[in-house]
């Protein structure tokens, strides 16, 4: 950005107003994070603010005598000097910023986790304090307590909890042989007691299911759920 004619300089203090407005809308566009300015915001706000200094420095000096001129242009070239020192050092040390970004944010996280803990001590000690003081243990169940270590066992306990956890025992092949053999029985009593079609009178019990066969149109197999 160009510095501003030196005509406009006197108008009110108009133009330093014009100027930090602009100067605070490039930081609020260019600020990175909370605390943290861009470089050529900063070049720029030092150019501007030197830039002014000499316009009036330029106006006032005429009005001086000559020792007093000498003075003023002697504090204005160290005051600057030093100013332009900083932003030069501060230009060489911008070339490491990134290595300064990465610690800035390691602290940051460490800083979070502290004050995540001392926010759960605070918290547990609130508890201890408010919420569990009426806080206690119920009776211990002694009859429970001695039932198990004596027999090893718990008979007290609901059978609807044993039905749900515990999977029941497998059948074994001499069950189901017998669980077929009585379903093969129900199905034979459904038929004697049932009428059935003519043509649906070619059948065979088996296996608990019954075989029904029309030659040359279709063959179906049935059984029963229960013996009702």
């Amino acid at each position: 950005m160009s510095p501003y004619p030196l005509e406009t300089m006197n108008q009110g203090g108009g133009l330093m107003m014009e100027q930090q407005q602009h100067n605070q809308q490039q930081l609020t566009g260019q600020q990175q994070q909370p605390g943290h300015i861009s470089l050529s915001v900063l070049i720029d706000m030092i150019v501007q603010r030197t830039y002014h200094e000499l316009t009036i420095l330029a106006e006032l000096l005429p009005r001086k005598t000559d020792m007093e001129r000498k003075v003023e242009i002697f504090n204005f070239s160290s005051r600057t000097r030093m100013l332009f020192i900083r932003l030069l050092a501060l230009v060489k040390w911008a070339s490491s910023a990134s290595k300064v970004d990465k610690c800035n944010n390691i602290m940051m996280f460490l800083e979070k986790q502290s004050n995540l803990f001392l926010d759960t001590a605070d918290q547990l000690a609130r508890m201890a304090r408010e919420t569990l003081v009426r806080a206690t243990l119920p009776n211990f169940h002694l009859p429970a307590a001695a039932e198990i270590l004596t027999t090893g066992g718990y008979t007290r306990l609901p059978r609807c909890i044993k039905e749900r956890i515990v999977p029941p025992p497998p059948v074994s092949s001499q069950e189901k042989k017998m669980t077929l053999l009585k379903l093969n029985q129900v199905i034979e009593q459904r038929l004697v007691t049932s009428p059935l079609p003519l043509r649906m009178r070619n059948l065979k019990v088996a296996d608990g299911t019954v075989t029904f066969t029309v030659k040359n149109e279709f063959e179906c197999r049935l059984t029963l759920l229960g013996d009702t």
